[in-house]
Formats: structure tokens, sequence, C-alpha cells
């Protein structure tokens, strides 16, 4: 897969995964405001642990994108001061 190719692609699903988070918070606070609270009981152990495994996943592919995102600022840079 091309640099451009592969950037474009993450770029794009770091921002699905934006935007899904937006909708889960947006869910929260409707859950907040209708309820006065909101809790969340999840007795499946397996269930449990598989959820935190996800979001720590998420978690490193934001903290992956970023980084590359950060890197690609110094480059353009760099270039810019060649010029």
């Amino acid at each position: 897969m091309s640099r451009r190719l592969r950037s474009t692609t993450l770029v794009l699903i770091s921002q699905m995964l934006l935007i899904a988070l937006t909708f889960a918070w947006l869910l929260q606070m409707l859950i907040i405001a209708r309820e006065g609270s909101a809790y969340f009981i999840e007795n499946n152990k397996l269930i449990l642990w598989g959820e935190v495994a996800v979001i720590a996943i998420i978690f490193v592919f934001a903290l992956y994108v970023l980084v590359i995102q950060i890197r690609r600022l110094g480059e353009r840079r760099a270039d810019d001061r060649r010029n």
C-alpha cells in the first residue's frame, strides 16, 4: 500500500472513531439528562474484558495516528525550510 493511501486510510479510520466517540458521548449525556444518572453493569467478565481490550486497542491506534501526524508536520516544515 502506498504511503499516501495508507495515510489517507488512517486518517479516515481515526475520523470514523471520532464520530463514534461523539455519538457515544451524546448517548451518554441523553441518558443522564433523561434518567438523572447513568449506571452500566456488565456481569459477563469475558465481555467486560473484551470491551476493555477494544478500548485499549483504539487508544493505541489514536496515539499511533497522532505520532504519524506530528512527524509529517515536522517533515513538511523541514521541506519548507529547505526551499
